[in-house]
C-alpha cells in the first residue's frame, strides 16, 4: 500500500463514471504506475447486501471472550515465518510457496463440533501466484443469507532495489503484519468454539503491489456469480507506528461504503481498545478494498494510523538491497489490536439478525457418552447394582 500525492483526475472519478469504461486486465510495471491506475469497470455489478449493515454492536457478549483468546506470540510466530520468503512476488515460485504455506496454516487448524472449514488456492489467469481462500460455517445450513469477507494482501514488491520490483523483501508491515491479524482472527474462531451464523471467510491476495490484481479478479468472479456479500473488511499495514505518534487505528473514506465505514468505526471502539482517526483518504485505488467497492459491494479499510503516520518504506528497497521493511518496525501489540476489531466486525455480521440469544463462546463442546443401561444381578446373598459413570471426551482446543 503506498501513500502519495496523485493527479486529481484520477482520484476524483467516481465509480458511476467508470461503470462505462471498457475493461482492461492491466498490470503496473513501475511504482509510479501503479500510483496513477485506476480500477476498470467491472463486468457484472454486485447484487446488494442481504441486510442492513448494523450501525452498532449488537454482540458484544458474544465477541469479548474471543478477543482474550488472541495470542500475540503466535501471531509473531506467523508473520516472521511469512517473512522468511525472501520475496513473495506475485511472479515468482516465493509467492506461490507463500501462498501454500498459508493454506497448510489453514488447513492445520482444528475445528469444533458444529463448524466446516474449507480452504483453498484461487489461481489467476495471467500470474503464477495464487491467493488463498478460507471458509468458516456453520456446519448445520441456516436462513441467513450473505456472506461476511475480511482479507489482506501477501505479496511484496521492492522497488529501489538492485533487483527490481521482484526482488527480495521481507515485507513485514506491508503487508505480512494485516495477513497474520486476518489469520489470527480465523485462529480465535475455530479455537474457541464459536460457529458462525452467516458464513465468513478469511481472503490472502495476490498481486496487490502491482494493481490489486488477485482482489480484482476475486470480487469482480463474485459479483459475476450474484455473490451476497454482506460486506468486505481489508487490512493492509497493521503494525507500524510512528515514531512519537500515539497508536491508533486508521478509518478511510474513500473507495469504501459508508454503512462498512460506520460499523467498522463502532467495532474499533468497541473492541480494538485503541483510539481512531477517522476521514482518512488514499486518493487513490491503494488497496485491495477499492476492488470490492468498485464491484459494487460493501467495503472498509482498517489501516495503522493516519497517512502522515504511515510507513514511509512500505514497499521500498534500498539502492544497495538492505531492507527498510523489517520486523522491527512491526509492533505486535499494535497487529493484536486489528485482530480484536477485526473479529468485531465480522462476527457482528456473521450473527447480524439473529435473535440476539446467541450464548458466549465456549470451548469446543465435549462429547458425552451415554452410560450403560443398570444392570442388576442377583448374587448369593447380596445384590450388586453396576452403573458405569459418564465417559467424558473434551475435544481440543
Amino acid at each position: 500500500m503506498k501513500f502519495v500525492t496523485v493527479l486529481v483526475a484520477f482520484a476524483s472519478l467516481s465509480l458511476a463514471l467508470r461503470r462505462n469504461a471498457p475493461i482492461i486486465k492491466r498490470e503496473a510495471d513501475s511504482e509510479e504506475e501503479v500510483e496513477l491506475m485506476f480500477l476498470d469497470a467491472p463486468a457484472f455489478v454486485a447484487p446488494p447486501s442481504p441486510i442492513t449493515l448494523p450501525t452498532t454492536p449488537k454482540f458484544q457478549s458474544v465477541v469479548k471472550p474471543l478477543l482474550s483468546r488472541i495470542d500475540q506470540s503466535q501471531m509473531s510466530s506467523w508473520l516472521i515465518k511469512l517473512t522468511q520468503f525472501p520475496e513473495r512476488h506475485y511472479k515468482s515460485q516465493n509467492g506461490v510457496a507463500a501462498a501454500k504455506w498459508i493454506q497448510s496454516t489453514v488447513q492445520n487448524l482444528q475445528v469444533p463440533k458444529g463448524a466446516k472449514l474449507t480452504v483453498s488456492l484461487y489461481k489467476h489467469s495471467a500470474f503464477i501466484q495464487p491467493s488463498v481462500i478460507a471458509r468458516y460455517e456453520s456446519a448445520t445450513p441456516n436462513k441467513l443469507k450473505g456472506i461476511v469477507i475480511t482479507g489482506s494482501h501477501f505479496d511484496t514488491a521492492a522497488f529501489g532495489g538492485p533487483q527490481g520490483p521482484a526482488g527480495p523483501n521481507p515485507a513485514a508491515d506491508d503487508c505480512a503484519s494485516g495477513s497474520s491479524a486476518v489469520f489470527e482472527s480465523l485462529r480465535v474462531l475455530t479455537s474457541s468454539g464459536f460457529i458462525p451464523g452467516r458464513p465468513i471467510e478469511f481472503h490472502w491476495y495476490a498481486g496487490e503491489e502491482f494493481g490489486l490484481l488477485g482482489s480484482q479478479d476475486i470480487a469482480n468472479a463474485y459479483a459475476a456469480k450474484g455473490v451476497e456479500v454482506v460486506s468486505y473488511l481489508n487490512l493492509d499495514q497493521s503494525g507500524y507506528i510512528a515514531p512519537g505518534s500515539t497508536p491508533q487505528i486508521g478509518i478511510f473514506v474513500d473507495y469504501t461504503t459508508k454503512a462498512a465505514t460506520t460499523l467498522l468505526s463502532a467495532t474499533v471502539a468497541a473492541y480494538s481498545g485503541l483510539p481512531q482517526i477517522g476521514n482518512q483518504k488514499c486518493g487513490y485505488i491503494c488497496t485491495d478494498n477499492a476492488a470490492w467497492y468498485n464491484a459494487g459491494y460493501n467495503s472498509a479499510l482498517a489501516f495503522e494510523g493516519s497517512n502522515a503516520n504511515a510507513f514511509p518504506y512500505n514497499d521500498k528497497v534500498r539502492s544497495d538491497g538492505r531492507y527498510l521493511d523489517t520486523l522491527d518496525v512491526v509492533s505486535m501489540p499494535h497487529v493484536a489490536a486489528f485482530a480484536k476489531s477485526t473479529i468485531g466486525f465480522i462476527v457482528e455480521l456473521s450473527l447480524a439478525g439473529t435473535s440476539g440469544s446467541i450464548p458466549a463462546p465456549k470451548p469446543p463442546a465435549t462429547a458425552t457418552t451415554k452410560p450403560k443401561k443398570t444392570s442388576t444381578k442377583k448374587k448369593p446373598k447380596k445384590t450388586a447394582t453396576k452403573v458405569k459413570k459418564n465417559a467424558v471426551r473434551t475435544a481440543v482446543p
